[in-house]
């Protein structure tokens, strides 16, 4: 892909607006672990745990694993998993988020050195409170952008990874803290000679406005991931 291509590209994946219009800054750090247990012509298989904790609160932190098989149909794959998310929370006591879902995704080789992915997926989400709030269900669809970029031509083992994913509610559930409506993020990945991945990373997420968030805002997240 020839560079005056790319960067609109790149561009695209960050919006002005998400600097600038909200309200509160939070800051956190993730530590994310991805196992892939098949993968071939048909069948792509993963397991993935993460822990994030936000700076400044020593009472909220969360737990999250995910598990999804998906089914391979040339350029375009049908998925299917369970995210589960266990968060402790000053504000919040014993927060569950169980969320089954569906989606859809495309992987596109643009270019010897470009590679660009979209998933849509739909997330049935069964949110559980202690007596203080009342158990909720609810649907959220989430659209992602990914794009990887060899950095070294010839050569596959450092990457740059930026993203962006947009989230849709039916309805937003007051007791919820972090409502997210979009994310950007930046990553370099490093390919090891046994395929295994390591990436360092930034996110940026916007927040909803909620009961327990009197502000609107977004979100700082550090990012560690290893994937083998």
């Amino acid at each position: 892909m020839k560079t005056k291509i790319l960067f609109p590209l790149l561009i695209s994946f960050f919006s002005p607006g998400i600097f600038f219009s909200q309200e509160k800054d939070e800051f956190f750090h993730e530590i994310e672990v991805a196992y892939t247990f098949v993968n071939n012509d048909k069948w792509r298989g993963t397991v993935t745990t993460n822990w994030k904790h936000i700076y400044d609160e020593i009472g909220w932190r969360r737990w999250g694993g995910d598990i999804y098989i998906s089914r391979k149909i040339k350029s375009i794959a049908i998925e299917s998993g369970i995210t589960v998310n266990y968060t402790f929370d000053k504000d919040i006591v014993n927060y569950l988020d169980v969320r089954p879902w569906l989606g859809l995704r495309s992987d596109l080789q643009l270019s010897e050195r470009t590679f660009l992915m979209q998933k849509f997926k739909i997330e049935s989400r069964n949110l559980y409170f202690d007596e203080s709030y009342r158990n909720e269900h609810l649907l959220r669809s989430r659209y992602l952008l990914s794009l990887k970029y060899n950095l070294f031509k010839d050569q596959e083992n450092w990457k740059l990874n930026p993203t962006t994913e947009w989230y849709f509610i039916d309805r937003q559930v007051d007791a919820e803290r972090f409502v997210n409506s979009v994310e950007f993020g930046i990553r370099i990945i490093k390919v090891f000679e046994n395929e295994n991945e390591l990436a360092f990373g930034y996110k940026i997420e916007s927040f909803k406005k909620t009961n327990l968030s009197e502000n609107s805002g977004r979100g700082h997240i550090l990012v560690l991931e290893y994937g083998f």
